[in-house]
Order: structure tokens, then C-alpha cells, then sequence
């Protein structure tokens, strides 16, 4: 099977691509609860602790925690201005898929990649996540793909 997708990167496609990726990661997604947990570990042990025994550590709980939330706005909000910034920003990328690779052409670079260079594909909520041997994810909206025929090919090259 050969196709190929055109799309242009804007804020909406890195806002989605962001929350894909990230839904995608092992830990990643958890961190939210995880920060949400330690805040509301020492407000608990604030409160129990009616002969002040713990000293700060409720504090240094919650403080862990409001850090973490921040930090991981921030890191979200950093990602998505960096890619804003570039100069990829509404410039056409083609990506074209044949049975031994796919090649992509963009403003900046041309090149091909072999079925066996693929790490992993992750089927998310909203679209595709190709993840190669170097760490980099490409992610692939639904709504670029005209068929879900090219979703099944993409994922049956895993």
C-alpha cells in the first residue's frame, strides 16, 4: 500500500500532539496525581500531627507538591513555545508510506525511514505516535489520515 499525508503544524496540532505524547509515556501521565497526592499528604499530616512531632516535613510535602505542578505546567507550556518559535511553525510537511518505509519532506529536511528503524507505534485517542530507534516521537493526527485503512497499514508495520 502506498499513500501520502500533507499536514501544517500550527498551536492546535502541538497542543494535541503534546497531550498525546505525554498520554503515551509510562510515568509521565501520573505525575499530576502524584503532585496532587504529596500536597494533600501534608495537609493531612498537618493536621494529625496535633504535638508538632513531624516539624516540617508537612510542609516540605506540600511544597514538593505545588513544585511539581508547576514544574509540570511550565514544562508543557516551554514544549509548546519552542515549537511555536521554530521555523517549522505553518510550513507543509509531506510524509509519504510505502511497504518498506516512509519518507518525509518538509521545509528543512528530506529523508527516509525503514520499517525495522521503528521503535514503537502507539495507537492513542487522537491519532498515531511513531516512535524511532532515535527518541524522537512523530505524531500523526486522525483527521490527516483519508482512510482508517492507512491507520491499520501504519500500525501492522510494528
Amino acid at each position: 500500500m502506498n499513500f501520502t499525508l500533507n499536514f501544517t503544524p500550527d498551536k492546535q496540532y502541538y497542543n494535541e500532539a503534546y497531550g498525546e505524547i505525554v498520554s503515551s509515556l509510562k510515568y509521565k501521565k501520573y505525575e499530576p496525581y502524584f503532585a496532587i497526592l504529596l500536597i494533600g499528604m501534608g495537609i493531612v499530616l498537618y493536621f494529625q500531627d496535633t504535638y508538632k512531632v513531624s516539624g516540617i516535613m508537612p510542609v516540605a510535602f506540600s511544597l514538593v507538591g505545588i513544585y511539581q505542578l508547576f514544574n509540570l505546567y511550565f514544562e508543557k507550556k516551554k514544549w509548546i513555545k519552542d515549537r511555536l518559535d521554530s521555523k517549522i511553525l505553518g510550513q507543509k510537511i509531506e510524509m509519504q508510506f510505502t511497504d518498506e518505509s516512509f519518507k518525509h519532506n518538509g521545509p528543512f529536511s528530506n529523508g527516509e525511514l525503514k520499517w525495522n528503524g521503528i521503535k514503537k507505534i502507539v495507537k492513542t485517542k487522537k491519532g498515531l505516535l511513531i516512535k524511532p530507534e532515535n527518541g524522537v516521537s512523530i505524531y500523526l493526527p486522525n483527521k490527516v489520515f483519508k482512510d482508517e485503512a492507512h491507520i491499520e497499514f501504519i500500525l501492522s508495520k510494528y
